[in-house]
């Protein structure tokens, strides 16, 4: 299981950091276990992120598909927000088997991240993908 941002004219990268506009878009790349005995279940996965704008101001929609044997296959999606504190995108995933917490950042055209457990706070996935 995973989940998880484009940017437009800007003088830095600082100055969009936080605003929707830098994870907006299509981005492809890796989402691998880092913890496999916090997570045994886990398997490392080809994925492809569309990052959509939500009406609601600062809140982006994530859906993730990982890719099997060519074809993309849909995994889910949920809404993220800018933590500043943090300084990443940020979204808590709960499901009857799971509890986690998936922040990911923008750095021009490579998006990386992270998954973590809780509420043990064991990191159980990493993220990197770059915008196609």
């Amino acid at each position: 299981m995973a989940f998880i941002v484009a940017a437009g004219p800007s003088t830095s990268h600082a100055a969009e950091a936080g605003k929707p506009a830098e994870l907006i878009g299509t981005w492809s790349g890796t989402s691998v276990c880092t913890d496999r005995v916090a997570a045994p279940a886990c398997k490392d996965e080809t994925v492809v992120y569309e990052f959509t704008q939500r009406k609601e101001t600062g809140i982006v929609h994530w859906e993730a598909d990982k890719v099997v044997d060519g074809k993309r296959e849909p995994m889910g999606g949920f809404d993220l927000e800018y933590d500043a504190t943090e300084h990443c995108w940020k979204a808590q995933f709960v499901s009857p088997r799971v509890r986690m917490v998936w922040r990911v950042v923008v750095a021009g055209d490579r998006l990386t991240g992270s998954a973590t457990m809780l509420p043990g706070g064991e990191k159980v996935r990493r993220i990197e993908a770059k915008r196609n």
